[in-house]
């Protein structure tokens, strides 16, 4: 595996994914929330986590995917990845419920952007979340990207198609207002 860079913002960490953080990620992805708004499977057991966790690490070693832990306090509080392909990433995180509030991932997406539109070379990066996830589309306009609009039935999660919110952030928009 690649080794993944430690990015950190203040009290805010993004490193590379462990066994360790794998009850957490159960945790987390068991939160209704979690499971409205993504496409995690439902119910999500300790199997799941692990096929995550093997998901992240192949991501680095073939370069499709930069994907991190957030940690806070020493504490798993969730994940963000750029998912990389010809200059351009889509990006997705989701947050533990204990983290969420506290402006945990906004701090978390500025620096996987400040990796990815410097060291990553990104040109620009997509955001698409569920209609309805007002927390992801907060985080996504403080971080600079350019709400495009709504897509019908454009994202499907565990077979049902969902209207979605899409936006998009060029690189030079990003050091102009990095968040």
């Amino acid at each position: 595996m690649t080794d993944v860079p430690r990015l950190q913002d203040g009290d805010v960490l993004l490193r590379a994914h462990t066994e360790a953080d794998l009850p957490a990620v159960v945790e987390q992805c068991q939160d209704p929330d979690m499971q409205r708004f993504t496409s995690v499977p439902v119910p999500y057991a300790a199997s799941d986590a692990a096929a995550f966790l093997d998901h992240v690490r192949a991501g680095w070693a073939d370069g499709s995917t930069a994907s991190w832990a957030i940690e806070v306090g020493g504490r798993f509080a969730g994940t963000v990845d750029l998912r990389l392909g010809e200059g351009w990433a889509g990006i997705g995180y989701g947050l533990h419920p204990w983290a969420r509030g506290r402006g945990v991932m906004t701090s978390a997406v500025g620096l996987a952007l400040r990796w990815g539109c410097s060291e990553g070379g990104l040109v620009g990066v997509r955001w698409e979340a569920f209609v309805g996830n007002e927390a992801s589309r907060r985080v996504a306009e403080k971080c600079g990207f350019r709400m495009e609009g709504t897509a019908r039935g454009f994202s499907v999660a565990r077979g049902v198609r969902h209207d979605a919110r899409i936006g998009s952030l060029l690189a030079p928009e990003w050091q102009a207002s990095a968040c």
